[in-house]
């Protein structure tokens, strides 16, 4: 697998403290929910992680670096303008060869990616969408399943709150390469409000899978106290297996210094690759 890191929002509901830094990069206890996120790729043995980056990416680039220094191989692919969930992973979609693992940057999980994968494959799923009981299912998008798990219907923050389910989609999806080689789509372009409605008219195989891990969404203020609330008291898979990638510090070493500089220099050698997808800059993405 393939681990995808969806890093580009500009987290407004955030304000003012995404006014300074990204939305991944909103420290918990200390550490930025970026060093959370890639820690999950990292006890799944995901170690190539491809991050989507936009909004403040010198920020999120110059910390992550190409994660070297914690046996990750990090690389970036950077938007002009937000594409939306989905968008620029259409637009490079001809770059990916495995099933891609796709994890929000917006929330705070140990979702067991692995399992997962194992019942997605199982199901010979085109996608699979992994899934959590909400208290508030009508602030996500719901998912209606059959018995055997395959998705019926998606409705995305829907406003009858008489719903048949409180299963909602996390944002982590599996997705296989083939998809992006027999669908097309420019510019912006979301998971829920295109990619889905798309397979399932044409009855695609879109399974759900059920979790019961720790899962949380991190972009309102109420949930963001929330969570550091509940690190203090530990959540396990998360708090007990962390392991910082550098120092939230205005210094940082002149090993990831060498590391940034390196950064730079890929910045400036990567290459026509791009070019002519719509809404990627060319040179910005480091494959």
């Amino acid at each position: 697998m393939i681990g995808i890191l969806l890093a580009g929002g500009r987290g407004k509901r955030l304000r003012p403290i995404t006014d300074h830094v990204p939305k991944p990069m909103v420290p918990l206890l200390g550490k930025p929910l970026l060093d959370y996120n890639l820690n999950v790729f990292k006890r799944n043995k995901i170690y190539r992680v491809i991050m989507t980056v936009c909004y403040k990416k010198e920020v999120i680039q110059q910390h992550a670096g190409f994660g070297h220094q914690n046996g990750l191989d990090i690389q970036y692919i950077e938007e002009c303008e937000p594409l939306g969930t989905a968008g620029s992973l259409f637009a490079s979609g001809g770059l990916f060869k495995e099933t891609l693992a796709v994890l929000s940057g917006d929330a705070l999980t140990n979702v067991p990616l692995r399992k997962a994968y194992k019942f997605h494959k199982e199901k010979g799923a085109r996608i699979t969408i992994v899934t959590a009981r909400a208290e508030r299912p009508e602030q996500f998008g719901v998912c209606l399943a059959d018995q055997n798990g395959k998705l019926l219907s998606f409705l995305e923050k829907p406003t009858n709150v008489q719903l048949w389910t409180n299963q909602v989609s996390t944002g982590i999806y599996l997705v296989e390469p083939s998809l992006f080689e027999d669908y097309t789509l420019y510019g912006k372009a979301d998971f829920a409000q295109d990619v889905f409605p798309m397979l399932l008219a044409n009855q695609e195989p879109i399974y759900v899978y059920e979790t019961n891990a720790y899962w949380q969404d991190i972009g309102t203020h109420p949930a963001y106290k929330l969570a550091e609330k509940r690190l203090k008291r530990g959540i396990p898979g998360i708090t007990n297996r962390l392991q910082p990638f550098y120092p939230l510090s205005n210094t940082f070493p002149a090993s990831v210094l060498s590391e940034n500089e390196r950064l730079a220099e890929r910045l400036d050698v990567y290459s026509s690759m791009l070019k002519k997808q719509a809404g990627i800059s060319d040179e910005k993405v480091l494959l």
